[in-house]
């Protein structure tokens, strides 16, 4: 009979701690660290075993800028199960934060072990891969975080970058395209495809491109500039032209944007590299 009362008292001080747990995930998103902090700290008084509760405390104390504090809560937790997934995805933000890659791309590569069907971990270690320099592991690891998820559009971009670095633009435009098709409204998506395409002297393709893109965000100076260089390139000047004047009249406040846009709309022989302007690079 005591063996079955400490059994239900063991089940009852669990289902509280997951109580409290659900408690600190809502204050850290209301922004209250503090109180938080106290609820998971509660949470472990009892269940000292909950990796979750562990976790939490570690993801408040880094929002409170007290990261050794999240260090230890970290480690504690993976003390207590050394295969979970979230502790070491946590783990890894934390040294990447700090500057430790290696660390951080180890931790990461067992949180992708402990839960491989997670495309977003697979994800997050592409791009630690793409920091430490390995570019072969980050597209095999945008690959298979691809394979698990093929609707999410922002691992088919992260791939088409990829491909920029190396300058394999047809693999960049595959890309990129993909993610226009995964996400069709995102126009910074279509602004890529356009940036590709030029490289690939199919201006014809990547003023289609950004034609779409400027009728979904038809406020954006920079795709209407980008658009404008590109008819004039092509020869047809009034329509180049129209663009570029609302280009100018969208930002009207910066003389050297207005002034630059101005001096443009009459020059017809411009390098075609001079259409990869910084601010379409990243469009605003």
């Amino acid at each position: 009979m005591a063996t079955t009362g400490r059994r239900k008292k063991g089940r009852v001080r669990k289902r509280l701690s997951g109580r409290y747990c659900d408690a600190g995930d809502i204050q850290a998103l209301q922004d209250d660290v503090n109180g938080a902090i106290a609820s998971y700290r509660r949470a472990t008084q009892l269940d000292d075993s909950s990796a979750r509760a562990h976790v939490g405390m570690g993801d408040a104390y880094v929002l409170a800028d007290r990261d050794d504090e999240a260090y230890r809560a970290y480690s504690r937790a993976l003390k207590k199960n050394p295969r979970n997934a979230e502790a070491h995805f946590a783990m890894a933000d934390l040294l990447q934060r700090a500057g430790r890659l290696q660390e951080a791309v180890e931790e990461l590569e067992i949180a992708v072990d402990c839960d491989p069907g997670r495309a977003y971990y697979v994800y997050r270690l592409a791009e630690l891969y793409v920091r430490s320099g390995d570019d072969a592991m980050a597209e095999e690891a945008l690959l298979t975080a691809i394979a698990i998820d093929p609707d999410e559009a922002l691992y088919r971009y992260k791939l088409g970058e990829l491909h920029c670095r190396a300058e394999s633009w047809m693999a960049a435009a595959e890309a990129y395209l993909q993610a226009t098709r995964c996400a069709p409204l995102d126009d910074f998506y279509h602004v890529r495809l356009a940036v590709a395409l030029i490289r690939l002297r199919r201006r014809d393709a990547a003023i289609r491109v950004l034609r779409r893109a400027v009728r979904i965000a038809p406020d954006n100076r920079a795709y209407r500039y980008l658009l404008g260089e590109l008819l004039i390139l092509g020869g047809d000047l009034a329509a180049g032209s129209a663009q570029l004047r609302r280009a100018g009249r969208l930002d009207q406040y910066e003389r050297d944007y207005v002034r630059r846009v101005k001096t443009r709309a009459g020059q017809l022989r411009e390098d075609e590299k001079l259409v990869l302007i910084a601010a379409v690079e990243t469009p605003v």
